[in-house]
């Protein structure tokens, strides 16, 4: 038996409570920021979006956090830091380490004219040790250079783009052309490519892009009853 003190009013009075089991259940506690962007090439705004995906054993315990976050467009000369410092706040329960979360990136550009644009993409997991860590995330414009050249080789790939052009315009070269003359950049319709274990991994396979800048993520991670059900991240 456990004794505690509970106050009433203006006093204090024993109470005896009895030991309550322990729940041992494995916690990660992701606290952080995502503090920028560099080497973009632009001298427009830039604004980031930062989604999380992570395995269904993976139970966030503050519902809708994962639905994605977005930053305030900043302005840098090129090649310098675009500085965000949006804050987040993750909190899991695990079942199981399958699906270690990882951060899909979606930086977008503003222009003087007020029009919003994709710029690149990117995708990030997270470490699986406790303690800080700055994660540098590499981002990537698609483009569809070369998809129709294969398909002329191939009946049958050359369908199967044109069924993926429908739902991807980054992989039709007619948008291809319209985004050189009115500078609209390719843009992904889904994130579905980067995603875990929903994947379309068919799509990915003929996704062309081009690198662009890196997106920095400061991450304090904090790991609950690992060590003590003897499972390690590693």
């Amino acid at each position: 038996m456990n004794t505690v003190y509970q106050q009433y009013g203006n006093t204090m009075e024993q109470a005896v409570a009895g030991f309550s089991k322990p729940d041992f259940k494995c916690e990660a506690h992701l606290i952080g920021q995502i503090q920028g962007g560099k080497h973009f090439e632009t001298d427009d705004g830039l604004f980031c979006e930062m989604a999380i995906d992570c395995g269904q054993g993976w139970n966030l315990l503050q519902p809708g956090s994962n639905k994605g976050l977005q930053t305030q467009t900043s302005y840098a000369s090129p090649g310098q830091l675009f500085v965000w410092n949006q804050p987040f706040d993750l909190h899991f329960e695990i079942q199981n380490l399958q699906g270690w979360p990882k951060a899909l990136i979606k930086v977008w550009r503003l222009d003087p004219s007020n029009k919003i644009d994709a710029c690149s993409y990117g995708t990030v997991q997270f470490p699986r040790t406790a303690g800080f860590h700055e994660i540098i995330c590499e981002t990537w414009t698609p483009t569809g250079e070369n998809i129709d050249v294969q398909g002329r080789h191939n009946g049958e790939m050359l369908e199967k783009i044109d069924k993926q052009a429908r739902f991807d315009r980054s992989l039709d070269w007619r948008y291809q052309a319209l985004s050189f003359y009115m500078e609209n950049p390719p843009r992904l319709t889904t994130l579905a490519p980067l995603t875990t274990d929903k994947g379309d991994f068919s799509r990915r396979k003929i996704l062309n892009s081009v690198s662009n800048g890196q997106v920095i993520i400061e991450v304090e991670i904090i790991l609950k009853n690992f060590k003590r059900l003897g499972i390690s991240g590693q």
